[in-house]
């Protein structure tokens, strides 16, 4: 199966959380690196407003896996059920049960305020 297809398959608040994440994701993984090369040698403002953004997708995304809210979590173990990334088979394995999809968004979603909270205390020390 496709990832992508499989993403399209979820029901809606997982999916349209996962999309978010991967687009927020991917401008932090760009943005990063330009404003730490373009910089004097110091900490950007903006490299803050992006951590915390990862950290707000972050959370929702867990909060909606660990809620299981519209069966996301058990869809999502559905897609890691059928999705064989590099020819592994994780069908069986404990990863693609919704009770880990929960555990893992509770904790998903603990990292992502601990993002939040890390961003406020950078920013706080710049003022």
């Amino acid at each position: 199966m496709n990832f992508l297809r499989g993403m399209m398959a979820l029901p809606q608040p997982v999916k349209g959380c996962l999309l978010a994440y991967l687009i927020v994701f991917a401008v932090a993984f760009v943005a990063i690196p330009i404003t730490a090369l373009t910089g004097r040698g110091q900490m950007n403002h903006a490299v803050l407003w992006i951590v915390a953004a990862l950290g707000a997708s972050a959370v929702v995304l867990g909060v909606v896996l660990a809620t299981d809210l519209r069966g996301s979590a058990r869809a999502y173990a559905t897609l890691l059920k059928d999705f064989k990334p590099m020819g592994v088979d994780y069908s069986k394995s404990i990863f693609a049960t919704p009770k880990f999809v929960r555990f893992f968004g509770a904790m998903f979603a603990l990292v992502g305020i601990w993002f939040i909270v890390a961003s406020t205390f950078f920013a706080s020390s710049f003022s």
